[in-house]
């Protein structure tokens, strides 16, 4: 799966947030149906995270993009470590989520 490629579809007929920080929320609130993390995503955040996805069954999708690279493909001119999906729209990303 093309991650950049599916991010970019999201980023125009779907919604998603970024950051740990709304990630970690709508995982908890369950709002999110997957959660993109970057390969330099901070341990910390990253172990928070797979916690709580693994409490609610919400599939996280580990990356080899950058956290720049995945600011990038979502049209943002900064980096993010993580991208909560909430509306996959016309992607293919969650029959890809392991």
């Amino acid at each position: 799966m093309d991650v950049r490629k599916e991010l970019s579809v999201i980023r125009i007929t779907g919604k998603y947030l970024l950051g740990f920080r709304q990630s970690y929320l709508s995982i908890v609130r369950k709002s999110a149906k997957a959660v993109v993390l970057a390969n330099n995503c901070p341990e910390n955040q990253r172990s928070m995270l797979e916690l709580a996805a693994k409490t609610t069954q919400i599939p996280l999708i580990y990356s080899d993009l950058t956290a720049r690279e995945l600011g990038q493909a979502l049209g943002k001119p900064f980096g993010s470590s993580t991208v909560a999906i909430i509306d996959p729209g016309n992607s293919s990303i969650l029959g890809e989520a392991s």
